[in-house]
């Protein structure tokens, strides 16, 4: 079975420059990742673009902003989190991740368990790779609890 960054590099044929960035890419979504799972706001801050928000279309459209998901983040309680599919695509300083996931977790004290198409936007800045948007929608799970 191939790592994450395995399948990527598998179809994305490109220089070798390239594929140091997509590394690069992938090393620091690996960071986004482990910082929610930590909750950790100030490893968020390192990873986050200056204007992040989440934004959800389903159940119920809402853009959460950059502060406000910061202060949400020490009661999203991730339980587990496991990708099932991810596709990356990289042009020049913009790149997405798309991934399929399945979560449980808890938010806010209330169950957010359940399957997930994430997409993540991000933009190469002077300090690196930075997730500018990340569009979440639930498969199975219900809405997002309000705080």
């Amino acid at each position: 079975m191939h790592s994450t960054l395995g399948r990527a590099l598998d179809t994305w044929r490109s220089s070798r420059h390239d594929a140091e960035m997509l590394n690069e890419l992938l090393e620091r979504a690996a960071q986004f990742q482990e910082c929610i799972a930590r909750r950790d706001a100030v490893a968020a801050d390192a990873v986050l673009d200056h204007d992040y928000a989440l934004v959800l279309v389903y159940p119920a459209r809402a853009m959460i902003p950059r502060d406000q998901w910061l202060a949400t983040l020490p009661d999203y309680v991730v339980h587990s989190y496991q990708v099932e599919e991810q596709l990356v695509d990289v042009d020049g300083d913009c790149a997405t991740i798309l991934h399929r996931a399945q979560m449980q977790a808890t938010v806010m004290g209330q169950d957010r368990s359940g399957t997930f198409v994430i997409t993540d936007v991000w933009r190469r800045r002077a300090d690196g790779w930075r997730v500018w948007r990340r569009n979440s929608t639930p498969l199975t799970a219900g809405e997002m609890p309000q705080g």
